[in-house]
């Protein structure tokens, strides 16, 4: 599982139960390479959150005073020489020093600077920029064998291999036929190396997709080596370059393409699924009042949600429930109810909770006449 999605899941289990001090951190390096850069967002960012402490009216004495030991602390932090800067295209800091909450999460794509300052911790920004899934590319010969890993378009080369295969025999006969036999015995020990390599990248990296290139007669033989495991996570498609002169550039052009194709069957499947499951006895919810109550049962399996989907909600304070246009107490235990104008929000916390996927839907249109939500659903 991706490392932010765990860290994701993990704070939202953690429900404090004071004000949580959230900020995300662009590191874009086009714009915020350099330390001054990154502490000029860091001073914006603080002097907007301290505005915010002072004039939330909801904010009682305590909140403020726990918000601003928080608000220093993190300050403090992130102009120091500790934050993991290094290779991170952004960062989420969550603080809540009276229940003893600090955690930092690096992560694989930029997100807008920002603040927020609620009850539980604002993990969303997170699962945006860890929807991008981890490649192993693997680019593959009778004799070579290159691996790339990372995001689609920051795949790196982690290692490259060449083993000993004889090249052809001219001789007719008998000595022909066992040197040709001698010969793809070392072709098939090459590709069991690179399958022994693969399953070591997966046990160590935890890929989440596998992309195979290289000549038509040896890939499949390759294929034939690897693991159950392996194979539930190889993309259908090749990457189509030249195992031994292309570069890095070429390779991500050309995997770019296939991630596109292997995201749109991706979603494609999922909102088939929906439309299937739709009905008396379906294991699909659509629209908000469905999927919510499907939210509360624990149900969900996968929530999808369209890009610019919203409204208001709000949660049980005890339970977690959410309600739909609710006035006065939790209809489920009388609990008080925190109103919320981001129904976004509590469904993405309510599905990690029950370790549901939460799928964006960007090439489609289908959740259009459901308002924008919809779920698979385990039973």
């Amino acid at each position: 599982m991706n490392t932010v999605v765990q860290a994701a899941r993990r704070l939202v289990e953690h429900r404090p139960g004071r004000r949580v001090l959230s900020l995300y951190l662009d590191l874009d390096p086009e714009r915020f390479a350099t330390a001054p850069a990154r502490a000029s967002q860091v001073r914006s960012l603080v002097d907007e959150a301290a505005k915010e402490i002072e004039n939330t009216r909801e904010f009682g004495r305590e909140d403020r005073l726990g918000l601003r030991e928080d608000l220093e602390r993190v300050k403090d932090y992130l102009l120091s020489r500790e934050p993991p800067f290094q290779g991170a295209r952004g960062l989420a800091v969550f603080c809540c020093g009276r229940d003893d909450l600090f955690e930092t999460v690096r992560l694989p794509r930029s997100v807008p600077g920002r603040v927020v300052l609620d009850s539980t911790p604002y993990v969303e920004p997170m699962l945006a920029a860890a929807m991008q899934r981890e490649w192993c590319v693997v680019l593959v010969s009778r004799r070579r064998a290159r691996v790339l890993t990372g995001m689609a378009d920051e795949l790196r080369e982690s290692h490259a291999r060449e083993d000993e295969v004889h090249g052809q025999h001219d001789q007719g006969g008998w000595s022909q036929a066992n040197y040709e036999r001698s010969v793809e015995k070392e072709v098939d020990d090459h590709l069991r190396a690179v399958a022994e390599l693969i399953e070591r990248n997966l046990r160590r990296d935890r890929f989440d997709r596998l992309a195979l290139g290289g000549p038509p007669e040896i890939v499949p033989r390759l294929e034939g080596m690897l693991s159950e495991e392996v194979l539930a996570r190889l993309a259908p498609e090749r990457v189509e370059v030249d195992v031994s002169s292309a570069g890095e550039a070429e390779i991500r052009a050309a995997v770019a393409q296939l991630v596109e194709k292997d995201d749109g069957r991706r979603e494609r499947e999922a909102l088939d699924r929906l439309a299937a499951g739709l009905g008396s006895g379906g294991r699909a919810a659509a629209g908000p009042e469905d999927t919510v109550e499907a939210l509360n049962e624990r149900r969900v399996e996968t929530l999808l949600l369209a890009p610019g989907f919203d409204r208001e909600a709000a949660r049980c304070q005890g339970c977690g429930m959410i309600v739909l246009d609710a006035d006065g107490r939790c209809p489920a235990d009388g609990g008080e109810l925190q109103h919320t104008a981001h129904l976004r929000e509590a469904a993405v916390e309510c599905a990690l909770a029950q370790d549901a996927e939460v799928m964006i839907i960007r090439r489609y249109q289908d959740l259009g006449p459901f308002q924008g939500i919809g779920a698979l659903l385990r039973f």
